[in-house]
């Protein structure tokens, strides 16, 4: 990689951006699967199918952001609200319940990817535009890098930050003497003791509201980052 790319101010912004939305998605869309089998009894082939929606908004407002760039000619409209509805949907994911209705859930991963969809191919076309045409491969591959290496600490950040916050949940809420499970699975804990049970998914929960509230900072801080993007025109050949 060139280090000459990194003077090109887009460039070092998107590293930036890619690297810290990376962070946010991988780390805590791993856990949503976790939450559908543990809380709402979901095989995995079901959680992995319920989290459509936030693949469909994706797909949708990569589409349609990028019909509308290849019209007006600009898009640092598009990762601006994009990290902005990254980050509400990390809020509304936040308040994620027991009892929090299915359809409710979908609604928030697809104001996620939704965001997502507006960032993160957008962020890509921003660093094609402004670096010397031979030098566009790698300013590419460069982008989906950051990304990806945002996304390998997300995912190890916030299984430890999920960890400590539900042993800690686990101590506080367990009767005293009683062991706490040593697996997260769904299977275990539906085999637990009623009551242990009611006290485990209880701190599972909570720990997921600590998890997104901490992606939510993260997202916040590249919504901070977008505004600084500079609109470049489009090349045309």
């Amino acid at each position: 990689m060139p280090l000459s790319l990194f003077r090109e101010r887009t460039f070092v912004l998107a590293g930036l951006i890619g690297f810290i939305v990376g962070c946010a998605l991988f780390g805590a869309v791993t856990f949503l699967p976790l939450y559908l089998q543990v809380v709402k009894g979901a095989t995995p082939s079901q959680a992995g199918l319920q989290i459509t929606p936030m693949m469909a908004g994706v797909l949708l407002s990569s589409i349609v952001s990028g019909r509308v760039i290849s019209k007006i000619g600009k898009y640092r409209f598009f990762p601006i609200a994009g990290t902005a509805l990254v980050t509400v949907a990390m809020l509304l994911l936040s308040t994620l319940e027991l009892d929090t209705p299915l359809l409710v859930m979908q609604a928030y991963m697809a104001i996620l990817g939704l965001g997502l969809g507006m960032v993160m191919q957008v962020l890509v076309l921003a660093v094609q535009n402004v670096v010397e045409f031979r030098l566009i491969g790698v300013g590419t591959s460069s982008a989906t890098l950051f990304r990806s290496i945002g996304g390998s600490v997300g995912v190890a950040a916030f299984g430890a930050i999920f960890s400590n916050s539900l042993r800690a949940r686990l101590e506080t809420l367990m009767p005293p003497g009683a062991a706490m499970p040593r697996s997260l699975g769904p299977q275990t804990v539906a085999h637990l003791p009623a009551a242990l049970r009611n006290d485990y998914l209880h701190a599972f929960a909570g720990s997921m509201h600590t998890v997104y509230l901490v992606a939510a900072s993260f997202a916040l801080i590249a919504f901070g980052l977008s505004w600084l993007l500079k609109d470049h025109p489009l090349r045309k050949h």
